[in-house]
């Protein structure tokens, strides 16, 4: 009997840690990111929270900024700018932090 060798996991996940993958969980996670700014949102009106005008427009600010990396993502990727991708995902990411501590301090 021959024995077969089984690539291990990390074998496996060496393999498939492409920029190319990192570049497609990328775009995955922005449109999550799109729904749970707007979860917040609706959590804080659910709630009848007290802060809410004064945050309406801070997150409408967010899901338009993401919207919008998410748009420059999707044609930087299928124009084969994979790198770009992931550099716009992380830049964007970090601006939105940002601006969270910036425009909404109560959120936290």
């Amino acid at each position: 009997m021959t024995s077969v060798a089984h690539p291990t996991v990390l074998q496996r996940v060496r393999g498939w840690l492409t920029v190319h993958h990192l570049a497609q969980l990328a775009l995955l996670v922005q449109p999550l990111i799109v729904v749970r700014t707007g979860g917040e949102y609706l959590r804080l009106k659910w709630a009848g929270s007290a802060a809410l005008p004064a945050l309406t427009e801070p997150l409408f600010i967010s899901v338009a900024a993401v919207g919008a990396v998410s748009i420059v993502s999707l044609l930087l990727y299928f124009n084969g700018r994979e790198r770009a991708v992931l550099a716009v995902t992380v830049i964007g990411i970090a601006a939105l932090i940002a601006y969270k501590l910036v425009a909404m301090p109560g959120l936290g």
